[in-house]
């Protein structure tokens, strides 16, 4: 079954319905974003979160002393960062996501991932680095979606998701702004339609 991640978590009753439907991952940004959370913020809102359910933590940035150190407080069992990964970031022993923003015409297959990783495919944006609320080409991936387990990101809806999902049969969707009524505000009617989507489309 495809991997449901539900991204820039700030609020307890959006985790808790995540949780009720059923979700696979839940994200929290820690770094420069309007969904920014501190440690104590997401220890609260993970305080009733069955461990069954992943918890990802977003960098942009941040030093690999920085992402452990947050990693160990909350705890994190994955992470998801927007440079290139590091030996120290690899040593952390939790499931790593590492970010590529997807450009139109890019050629995927020089991107570089290890055995291990499940590499998020995310939208370029010269001005933005995740969040962007905009797709891209889901069929530029298909080759490197067959090598690796992906993650399909960017401007997925409750309306466009069944569509990345056939497109690319990938190991998770990851969704942040399409599920939200503003940033960090999650839109309880589109969060169980997203995961409705989701969850049709594999049946």
């Amino acid at each position: 079954m495809t991997k449901i991640k539900i991204c820039g978590n700030t609020r307890k009753e959006d985790v808790d319905l995540a949780v009720e439907l059923g979700v696979d991952l839940l994200g929290f940004i820690f770094t420069r974003s309007k969904r920014q959370v501190r440690v104590d913020d997401v220890k609260a809102l993970l305080a009733d979160v069955p461990d069954t359910i992943g918890r990802v933590g977003v960098f942009v940035d941040e030093s690999p002393e920085q992402i452990a150190a947050v990693a160990d407080a909350c705890p994190l069992t994955a992470i998801q960062v927007y440079r290139p990964l590091t030996p120290a970031d690899r040593s952390l022993g939790l499931l790593l996501l590492p970010a590529f923003r997807v450009q139109a015409g890019e050629e995927l297959a020089a991107m570089p991932i290890e055995q291990d990783d499940h590499p998020l495919l995310d939208t370029w944006a010269p001005d933005i680095i995740g969040g962007t609320g905009r797709t891209w080409a889901w069929s530029q991936a298909k080759d490197v979606a067959r090598k690796y387990p992906v993650v399909v990101s960017g401007g997925l809806t409750p309306e466009n998701v069944d569509s990345a999902v056939r497109t690319l049969h990938p190991w998770g969707v990851d969704v942040c702004s399409g599920v939200e009524s503003e940033p960090g505000r999650k839109d309880h009617t589109k969060l169980r339609a997203f995961v409705e989507a989701v969850r049709r489309v594999e049946s």
